[in-house]
């Protein structure tokens, strides 16, 4: 490096001039120098807040609040090369890195996509949208399982919210027809309503309770995600249900137009067609991965009966998925038909309702006589899905099965 170069820029110490380190001349730092206390400090604060928004009880409860204070991390990493200036070569690759990646979210988040959203009844929902085609382009993943990032500006300017979709977009992409620049996915959810406390459980509370709920209650919640999106499909049932009254019709569409953003696809790593069963052991909307599956089954059915007199010998292990069961565990109160949404008849369905006086499902016992009467080298997969307390209690008892691997869809780090 010539001599001029280096008094703008030395190779060790980017973020310095020449004539404040070279060779050596520590008095001219200056407020550099004075600085070191205060961009080490920022640094740690930044970091022991990150960490403590990645604690699995913080990130589910406040899970955007997880999301966009990792977004300070950019400015971590900013301070630390102020602090230690030559760890700037170090960071850049990951920092060149960053940027390409946030300049592919903003470019997906700044398309506005129209879609529907309709329901179910019993506040079960489905929201159906439109998403380029390009999105999908020189992706070579044929997992079943993808999850997108929503972003709906009528219901908050701030959230986003992951949700897998139910759609196979392996073969939704591939029959769409050529011609047509957008494929349809689909989302399923059930409307969470925030919880109020019940008067009459208050009431019978001992005085002590009762003081110490009043110390540490909290102001009224207000409306959560899945509602407040519901509630335009909502009003409009209502609207046109007052409408139809007075003209003695029947309500013929339950459905309302929709406009919201989309980040995505991330996919999770997952063969199903590598094994001769798949059992999905799912719990609540965590049905949404299993129907994916399911449309993976019914694809490769489909292709199976198509070439069934021409396959070889060599093509007949991309042939191996025979079985596809789905178990679905969901309160009785709560229990809506979602058979519907499956693309083929040839899944199996179990439905198990729980709730108050009714047994909880035994996934023991639903292994067990799934994989009795299958072939000696048969190979068994389960899709685990639902809440924390289902998908450890699933994730133990296939650990128990040696004979079945499995995948947890799960949110932990």
């Amino acid at each position: 490096m010539s001599a001029h170069a280096r008094k703008v820029l030395p190779v060790l110490n980017p973020t310095y001039l020449y004539h404040e380190t070279w060779p050596g001349n520590t008095t001219s730092l200056g407020i550099w120098r004075a600085s070191l206390v205060f961009t080490g400090l920022f640094a740690v604060i930044v970091m022991l807040i990150i960490s403590i928004t990645t604690l699995p009880k913080v990130r589910r409860k406040h899970f955007n609040l997880f999301y966009f204070t990792h977004l300070f991390s950019i400015l971590m990493v900013i301070v630390i090369c102020l602090h230690a200036s030559t760890i700037l070569y170090c960071t850049a690759p990951g920092l060149a890195m960053w940027c390409l990646d946030w300049s592919m979210r903003l470019h997906e988040l700044k398309l506005l996509l129209y879609g529907e959203l309709s329901t179910f009844g019993n506040g079960w929902y489905c929201i159906t949208v439109p998403i380029p085609r390009s999105r999908l382009a020189g992706c070579s993943c044929r997992s079943p399982l993808a999850h997108f990032f929503i972003h709906h500006g009528d219901s908050s300017t701030r959230e986003v919210h992951p949700f897998t979709t139910i759609t196979h977009l392996a073969t939704e992409d591939a029959t769409t027809p050529a011609g047509n620049d957008e494929i349809l996915i689909q989302f399923l959810f059930r409307k969470v309503v925030a919880a109020t406390p019940d008067p009459e459980s208050m009431a019978r509370r001992p005085w002590l309770s009762k003081i110490c709920s009043q110390l540490r209650r909290e102001p009224a919640k207000s409306a959560q995600w899945t509602e407040k999106i519901a509630s335009s499909l909502d009003h409009e049932i209502d609207q046109r249900s007052h409408a139809c009254l007075e003209r003695k019709e029947q309500i013929l569409h339950t459905s309302v137009d929709l406009a919201l953003r989309l980040e995505g696809p991330y996919f999770s790593p997952a063969d199903p067609s590598r094994y001769h069963t798949v059992v999905c052991l799912v719990a609540g909307t965590g049905i949404s991965g299993a129907i994916a599956i399911a449309g993976a089954f019914s694809a490769l059915q489909t292709l199976r009966s198509t070439a069934a007199s021409g396959i070889s010998k060599s093509d007949s292990s991309k042939f191996v998925w025979r079985r596809c069961v789905i178990v679905w565990s969901v309160r009785g109160k709560d229990h809506v038909d979602l058979l519907p949404l499956m693309p083929t008849s040839e899944v199996e369905l179990q439905v198990c309702l729980t709730g108050p006086g009714k047994p909880r499902q035994d996934i023991t016992a639903i292994l067990s006589g799934i994989t009795q009467n299958m072939p000696p080298n048969a190979s068994t997969w389960a899709y685990i899905s639902g809440p924390k307390g289902f998908i450890q209690n699933a994730k133990r008892v296939c650990k128990a099965t040696s004979k079945v691997e499995y995948h947890a869809a799960s949110w932990d780090i």
